[in-house]
């Protein structure tokens, strides 16, 4: 199957929302530093474009919302394990080109994750035998694994495949040892890929086929906030958590010294959309390279004071987007869709 995206292969109108502008300051280099907790801030905003493959995220609409009213093998209403400043960073396995990674070369990335100080990884997919490879080298160095389910324009029926590779990996492995959560679908909603009931439908099938198989963890989706927002009554009460996607960029009136701030108000936003349950980020940065959208810039500097920002006051939630640059992606919109790698940012 071609691999999910959530930036690179999706296109979408940007409906810009005010939020406040933070004055630029010289970022400083990213340290270990504990998070701070989020703080009320802005509405939102985000999107994606139009590829092929899992893409990791860049466009996506403005969530700003109306407010409606092992780590694996844990209660799916208990809060996840981890520490530090920066929870996860997202991965795909897939070369420059957009072919699959050798095992070896995963192994070597993998490694650099844990060295960083991430505790967990996220994958969006099961391509490129990512469950084996991935999975393998995330164990040996005690990296929990946020695994996904992919859902593309084809839907349901061409993602419900995944969930049987996923069982069957496990039960290969005898257990679900370092599965931290399971995402089925990845702005599935935002894209028009399936509606709000049939995600939700198939959110519930997919957790059904995991606890018989033994999986007693947590189970979510994950959308812009502003979609689930708006079918809040439909998506949170089939999701262990509350869990979105959150991308300072595509607010247009962000700046990157103001991406931390933003982050952890949609944080906040988030929890309030979906009452009781643990609100998270799972993925977010800010692009180096490209045009401007508004007051948001893309650039070395930038990407380094907004990602500087948001693992200060939403890292110990936040999934970092991403690894490393897709440059198999097509550029899209404001020509971001390829320059989000930001590993080397937490040296």
């Amino acid at each position: 199957m071609t691999a999910p995206s959530s930036s690179a292969t999706q296109t979408s109108t940007h409906q810009v929302t005010s939020a406040p502008e933070t004055p630029k300051t010289s970022p400083s280099p990213i340290n270990n530093a504990p998070a701070h907790p989020p703080k009320p801030a802005a509405p939102v905003e985000q999107p994606p474009s139009k590829a092929a493959k899992p893409a990791l995220s860049a466009q996506k609409p403005n969530e700003a919302a109306a407010k409606p009213k092992e780590a694996p093998h844990k209660s799916p209403s208990a809060p996840i394990d981890h520490s530090g400043s920066h929870w996860a960073m997202t991965y795909s396995p897939y070369t420059r080109s957009g072919n699959c990674k050798q095992s070896s070369d995963i192994a070597t990335d993998v490694a650099s994750i844990a060295a960083k100080g991430f505790s967990s990884l996220r994958l969006y997919s099961t391509d490129c035998n990512g469950l084996s490879s991935v999975a393998t080298a995330a164990q040996s160095h005690n990296l929990n694994l946020i695994l996904g389910v992919y859902i593309s324009d084809s839907g349901i029926s061409a993602a419900r495949p995944q969930i049987h590779e996923i069982v069957t990996w496990a039960n290969n492995n005898g257990h679900w040892k370092g599965v931290e959560m399971i995402v089925v679908g990845n702005e599935a909603v935002f894209n028009n890929f399936v509606s709000a009931e049939e995600l939700a439908s198939f959110v519930s099938e997919a957790k059904k086929a995991f606890k018989r198989a033994g999986y007693d963890g947590l189970v979510t989706l994950t959308e812009t906030v502003d979609i689930l927002a708006q079918h809040a009554d439909v998506l949170c009460p089939v999701s262990d958590i509350a869990a979105a996607n959150i991308h300072p960029f595509f607010n247009g009136k962000i700046t990157a010294s103001g991406a931390g701030e933003f982050v952890a108000s949609q944080l906040e936003l988030l929890a309030e959309i979906c009452p009781g349950k643990e609100a998270y980020n799972l993925e977010t940065g800010w692009p180096s390279k490209g045009s401007a959208n508004g007051a948001a810039v893309p650039g070395s500097w930038e990407q380094r004071a907004a990602v500087e920002g948001i693992r200060k006051m939403a890292g110990a939630k936040s999934a970092f987007f991403s690894f490393m640059d897709d440059e198999w992606k097509e550029e899209g919109e404001w020509g971001v869709e390829r320059s989000w790698g930001c590993s080397q940012l937490f040296d």
